[in-house]
């Protein structure tokens, strides 16, 4: 799995960049399929904003979160992307649906 920070508009502390990285990696634990994690951090108008996409054999995700402190907001976007690939994840592997011959 590739792992790319990037800023826009502001620079990240160490912590805030540890804390990106970390995000990204425990992804891992909901889908193991994944190709490459991109997190894009930014500053607009004064407010903060993290965005995670995904990309995921054929698809690809995005979950983005705004506030006040970037540590925040990349933990609140990374609860965002683990909804989505649970789902994903779940609907993969669900027998329910699968048509009876």
């Amino acid at each position: 799995m590739d792992v790319h920070i990037e800023t826009r508009h502001c620079k990240l502390t160490d912590l805030e960049h540890e804390a990106a990285v970390k995000a990204a990696e425990h992804l891992l634990k909901f889908h193991d399929s994944i190709i490459r994690v991109d997190v894009t951090a930014s500053e607009e108008a004064g407010e903060k904003v993290a965005e995670f996409t995904v990309r995921v054999q054929g698809k690809v995700i995005v979950a983005a979160e705004r506030g006040s402190d970037h540590t925040k907001v990349i933990h609140d976007a990374r609860e965002k992307m683990v909804r989505q690939l649970r789902k994903i994840n779940d609907l993969r592997h669900d027998t329910r649906s699968a048509e009876v011959a």
